[in-house]
């Protein structure tokens, strides 16, 4: 593929194979807590497990793409497979089995993400292409990924008289994804790598320590997520008593200003620097996020979410750019799968923290509000990334001065 040339197909399948991630999420109280008859803490290990899936195979699929270099056939293999995972997710009645195909579907996505991303790190990080280390290529993917992301939740509304049709819709679009990965992408010739292992990745990390604060931020992000994914979903569907389409387009409020600022961020990151945007975006998503908690007025928590979602669009590219910047030369998929696994991690002990977090504050005699408890708990880790990160300014400014 010209170096120089717009990866626009992967930009759009990133976008495509992020719809079904989300578009199922309004319905799992009816699929999990109806269908199933489980109970909330079964909601959220339909989520955390198939992050578990995600967060273990991370490495792995950016190791298989750096020794193989062929991006695109592994993509398009693995969303076929997870297409049709996504499918049997509607046929099992064993909610025991269900989860262990909810595993396995979230492992092969994971290479259909991960390896989709680092495309798009390689020509970010190609000293050929006029994309090289200016961040935008970067910014735009994040704004594809949250947008499809976004798009997604409210597409739940999708499963308002069958809560199975968004699982239907989502097992298509994967399969769509494939074919079109197979027959129409073409690798960068930036792709392969000479050498790829796990031990060079710790050693990176050994080596480069603060590498570990970009995939700090990423995984308390996507841990504070869970919670709006298992606790505030289901706050919003039985004590809000939203329908599915519109819990689905409360918690795209979060998603939607992500993939808006996306692009934007990566630019102002280009002007101002990359650690401001992270650090004054999670301060903002994270104080929000705190708020969810202390009112049922719909409009009040409709600017709440915006607001949230303003901060995690302000930080969140930037903080994909700082893991990209920091990356060792030729392990950009190993680094980036890592960071989207890490992200994984996070999402797969939200929601069972949240739930966990919830039962605890519930019975906690001396908390008057625990919903508002357990909101504060998530938007307070936030600020607390930030705190701990100040003591490091200097020396990251020292390492993206030297990679720039």
């Amino acid at each position: 593929m010209n170096a120089n040339q717009f990866p626009s197909l992967i930009m759009a399948l990133i976008f495509f194979a992020m719809l079904p991630v989300t578009m199922i999420v309004p319905v799992l109280k009816e699929v999990i807590k109806d269908i199933h008859l489980s109970g909330n803490f079964s909601v959220a290990l339909f989520t955390s497990i198939s992050m578990l899936g995600s967060f273990l195979f991370s490495p792995i699929a950016g190791m298989i793409s750096d020794r193989l270099g062929n991006r695109h056939k592994i993509i398009g293999i693995a969303a076929l497979i997870d297409g049709g995972l996504f499918f049997s997710l509607t046929l099992i009645n064993d909610i025991n089995i269900l989860m262990l195909v909810r595993f396995f579907e979230g492992a092969t996505h994971i290479f259909v993400i991960g390896l989709l991303i680092a495309s798009i790190s390689d020509r970010e990080n190609n000293p050929d292409s006029s994309f090289y280390q200016k961040g935008r290529l970067m910014g735009i993917a994040g704004m594809f990924l949250s947008l499809g992301a976004a798009v997604g939740m409210p597409l739940g509304i999708l499963g308002k008289s069958n809560p199975l049709l968004p699982f239907y819709v989502g097992s298509g679009i994967l399969i769509l994804v494939g074919i079109s990965s197979l027959v129409y992408v073409k690798d960068s010739k930036h792709s392969s790598s000479k050498v790829v292992s796990f031990s060079q990745l710790i050693h990176s990390i050994r080596t480069n320590p603060v590498l570990l604060i970009p995939f700090s931020f990423h995984f308390i992000d996507r841990f504070t997520v869970g919670f709006l994914v298992s606790s505030f979903n289901i706050h919003m569907r039985e004590v809000l008593l939203f329908n599915p389409g519109k819990a689905g387009a409360f918690l795209g409020l979060v998603l939607f200003p992500m993939s808006i600022l996306s692009y934007p961020s990566a630019i102002l990151s280009k002007k101002y620097g990359i650690l401001p945007l992270v650090l004054i975006g999670s301060l903002v998503y994270g104080f929000f996020l705190g708020l969810l908690g202390y009112t049922n007025d719909s409009t009040s928590i409709f600017i709440f979410l915006v607001c949230a979602g303003l901060g995690a669009g302000i930080m969140y590219v930037p903080s994909m750019i700082l893991a990209s910047r920091l990356s060792p030369p030729g392990l950009d998929a190993t680094v980036m799968s890592g960071f989207t696994g890490l992200g994984s991690f996070g999402f797969l002990l939200g929601p069972l923290a949240s739930v966990g977090l919830e039962n605890f504050w519930n019975q906690s005699e001396w908390v008057g509000n625990p919903f508002a408890a357990l909101s504060t708990s998530f938007g307070i880790l936030e600020i607390f990334m930030v705190a701990v990160t100040l003591p490091f300014l200097f020396q990251l400014q020292k390492l993206l001065r030297k990679s720039s």
